[in-house]
């Protein structure tokens, strides 16, 4: 009997220890507040968007300072730099080139911002002791609003970048993933659809060409996703299907569902349904990025931080040891 109970009490010794090893781990990194989207670049590095920031930061998991930086503002603003920030909001990676995109959204007032009409590229240099990107040889691409505007397809879309970003259906976004084929999905937090409040994603069959020879964006029709009333705040191919963040269009309120941040997985085909997988937690964990970790089974989810501290307010287009933003390793 004894032996019995030992044997019991060991297994659950072992069942215990398990599950705490899987556990999701979070790390608290400093720097910046905003963390909007994120790609890794193996290694056992990332590199991060911070939407109030024209900035790359780049990290080594689980070790909170940061270890590169990158800096965009001239880049995205001409010559003079300016102050307006890109508001990047997604990635997505194509071999070693990482496709980033800003908002495309006007402001609380409806203010136009035509510095956060961009999609550009950087490629991966993995020549140092440390992984970094490479700055752009071609000039960021602003012109797919006017593109979309051109197609009687997108009128929705059109229709909504008239207004606010956080408005009910004005126009924000914040998903970026690749695509089998070469292309880009692109996801929006808002507008969701009039029917039913679906999600839309918008695949941009050329991005090489678009960045690279100007060319003419070809765009694939719209895909309305249900994702409980929420918009997308990030997505990611992995293999054969997809993850995506579902959050609300807005900063959400309390106890509604549609408030909650959660995951759905999609296969990427336009018939079929994307399915919930799960809530993610801790509840204030505001995840705006997500991405897959090279080589492992997990993913890794950034938290947007901004709106709890007063620093990340106070010094909002600046870097400092002060502002601090989340990571999170989730298995899948």
């Amino acid at each position: 009997m004894k032996r019995i109970l030992l044997a019991l009490c060991f297994a659950c010794a072992i069942s215990a220890y398990a599950s705490s090893a899987v556990a999701d781990a979070i790390t608290t990194y400093r720097g910046i507040c905003n963390a909007s989207a994120g790609i890794d670049l193996g290694s056992g590095y990332f590199i991060v968007a911070d939407d109030e920031i024209n900035a790359l930061t780049i990290y080594r998991y689980e070790t909170p300072k940061h270890v590169g930086k990158v800096e965009l503002n001239v880049y995205l603003n001409g010559p003079d730099g300016g102050k307006g920030e890109a508001d990047l909001e997604g990635a997505a990676r194509i071999g070693d080139t990482i496709y980033w995109i800003a908002s495309h959204g006007r402001n609380a007032d409806d203010e136009l911002k035509p510095k956060r009409h961009r999609l550009f590229a950087t490629r991966i240099d993995l020549s140092g002791a440390t992984p970094t990107v490479a700055m752009p040889n071609a000039k960021p691409y602003g012109g797919l609003l006017e593109a979309l505007a051109s197609d009687r397809r997108f009128s929705v879309l059109t229709e909504a970048s008239e207004k606010g970003a956080e408005k009910p259906r004005g126009l924000n976004i914040e998903g970026l993933a690749d695509t089998k084929d070469g292309g880009l999905y692109i996801g929006f937090r808002n507008p969701l659809s009039e029917a039913n409040l679906s999600a839309h994603v918008l695949k941009l069959k050329n991005p090489d060409a678009v960045i690279n020879r100007n060319a003419a964006p070809v765009f694939d029709d719209l895909i309305l996703l249900d994702l409980g009333k929420r918009g997308i705040r990030s997505m990611e191919r992995v293999g054969d299907e997809y993850f995506i963040v579902a959050g609300p269009i807005d900063d959400g309120k309390a106890g509604r569902p549609e408030s909650r941040f959660a995951i759905y997985r999609w296969t990427g085909e336009r018939n079929t349904r994307p399915v919930y997988w799960k809530d993610i937690d801790p509840p204030d964990f505001h995840a705006e990025g997500l991405f897959a970790i090279a080589g492992t089974d997990r993913l890794y989810l950034l938290s947007d931080d901004g709106g709890k501290r007063s620093v990340c307010k106070a010094k909002s287009h600046e870097m400092s040891e002060d502002k601090t933003f989340r990571g999170m390793s989730l298995r899948y």
